[in-house]
């Protein structure tokens, strides 16, 4: 049976574009979670799918404004939801990495201390071939961090509590925000974990280093020496591939280090 009426639009391959690039671009995150694909050209194909997906929303802006004049609901309409659509490759990165994560630096390591960065141990065995390597990149990394001012935060957190308090209160924590505890050392004052970013699930590795520190204060002569027992936190969280993070290590050692904050000040 032949169908009656005027032939459709031709507009309405705006939108069936879009749905095609969202497509692609679903299908570069499922390689990437699966590990069919790198990261390299997969950063690759999400700038171009996100570039023609502006692409299309922009020349569909143009055919909105037409439809409107000629009055050709058809062209409105399939202008309308290719614009639409055309915001999610935009729209999905800023509300889940951040606008001022966007332009974060090109390094994959961060630690509180860029002196003498937690060392990780037990999370080795879970490392691929090809993954970076788990030693601290060094002096530029450093150098990198301390220059970034979004960085300036991440710093050491002194507990008034002794370090055996604060690691049962950090695999709390840790547990809390879902990471994969892999290790707890009461002793060594170390706990590993890994924890994956929400889209692509890239593993990023983490050491939660606890140790005592001493505060001492005279109160005079003939008096006792006062002897507050303080805890000294130190964080490191690095991805195991890409170049750079877009900042979520940075943002998991700020998350971990206020929720043990308060945990420490509730439990005080």
């Amino acid at each position: 049976m032949l169908r009656s009426g005027r032939p459709r639009h031709w507009s309405r391959w705006l939108y069936r574009i879009q749905w095609l690039l969202l497509i692609i671009i679903g299908l570069v995150i499922v390689a990437v979670r699966l590990h069919l694909l790198g990261l390299k050209p997969a950063y690759t194909l999400f700038q171009a799918a996100g570039l023609a997906a502006i692409g299309v929303a922009l020349a569909s802006m143009l055919v909105f404004l037409w439809g409107l004049v000629k009055r050709h609901s058809e062209a409105r309409t399939a202008a309308l939801w290719a614009m639409v659509l055309g915001l999610i490759p935009v729209a999905v990165p800023l509300f889940t990495v951040g606008q001022q994560n966007l332009s974060a630096p090109a390094i994959y390591d961060i630690s509180t201390d860029l002196e003498s960065p937690p060392e990780y141990d037990q999370v080795l065995s879970l490392r691929r071939e090809g993954d970076h390597s788990p030693a601290y990149p060094g002096a530029t990394t450093a150098r990198v961090q301390r220059s970034t001012p979004a960085y300036k935060d991440i710093q050491p957190l002194i507990l008034p509590v002794p370090p055996g308090k604060v690691m049962a209160h950090a695999e709390a924590v840790a547990r809390e925000l879902g990471w994969r505890v892999i290790a707890v050392q009461v002793g060594k004052g170390k706990l590993e974990a890994v924890d994956r970013t929400p889209i692509l699930g890239i593993s990023e590795d983490i050491v939660v280093r606890v140790r005592p520190l001493d505060s001492k204060s005279e109160l005079g002569k003939g008096q006792a020496q006062s002897v507050s027992i303080q805890s000294r936190v130190d964080m490191r969280s690095a991805s195991r591939s890409g170049e750079g993070d877009l900042g979520s290590n940075a943002q998991r050692i700020r998350t971990f280090l206020g929720k043990l904050r308060e945990r420490v000040e509730l439990a005080q």
